[in-house]
């Protein structure tokens, strides 16, 4: 079995030049996360065309598909504990485009601060389509897996993403799931670096003026187990 290539950490616009120059990787990530019934999801999308980015352009929409692997370390003390729990591993895939190399995203444990927003390390990197099996072959188990579908949107750097989690069952294809929820997740995201911490006050004014539609919060889900 080959080892999944990978290719370059992609980097956001505002921060490729001071990369280049200072050998830094936006390996940090700023989180707000909340919900929206499926009733209101129209006017929460409405909103969020107004304040974002090319508001006269309809919003870009994915469906993906992801599996969650947690990786854990046998030399790592047995006391109780993130890191007795292990290394969270995301796979994820377009299902509408399987063109495009797979997604390897390791999400790091928050970190403890007064932040505005949630702070944790995040990586992600593009790898060919047998990074399953290589996950196996490293003694990954796979934790759960789920389809989502929605939308994304630019804020200069934040990515603001609006979707609805599906589950996976026996005899279900891509046009037949089963929605977790009556409700979709939305999310504002941004990569940094430590030395760039002010744009979580960015982040923080946009969830700000979608109250009160939608109420963003600095949430860590993982401590509520896999959905």
């Amino acid at each position: 079995m080959a080892i999944p290539v990978s290719v370059n950490v992609p980097l956001t616009n505002e921060t490729i030049d001071a990369t280049h120059k200072n050998h830094i990787v936006p390996d940090q990530e700023f989180l707000l996360q909340g919900s929206v019934l499926d009733t209101s999801l129209g006017v929460v999308i409405d909103r969020l065309r107004g304040l974002c980015d090319n508001a006269d352009i309809p919003p870009e929409t994915f469906h993906d598909h992801e599996v969650v692997y947690v990786l854990k370390d046998f030399n790592a003390p047995s006391n109780p504990g993130p890191a007795a729990q292990g290394d969270i591993l995301r796979v994820r895939h377009a299902v509408d485009h399987p063109e495009l190399p797979y997604q390897l995203r390791y999400v790091g444990y928050p970190e403890i601060g007064n932040h505005p927003a949630l702070l944790r390390n995040c990586l992600d990197v593009p790898v060919s389509n047998n990074v399953c099996e290589f996950l196996q072959e490293l003694g990954a188990k796979l934790d759960h897996e789920f389809v989502a579908k929605g939308s994304i949107m630019k804020k200069g750097r934040i990515k603001v993403t609006v979707f609805k989690m599906y589950k996976i069952g026996p005899g279900m294809s891509k046009d037949n799931l089963e929605p977790m929820t009556m409700s979709h997740l939305v999310e504002l995201s941004v990569l940094t670096s430590k030395t760039d911490m002010a744009v979580a006050d960015d982040l923080r004014v946009l969830a700000d003026q979608l109250k009160p539609l939608v109420q963003l919060e600095r949430m860590d889900y993982r401590r509520l187990g896999p959905p």
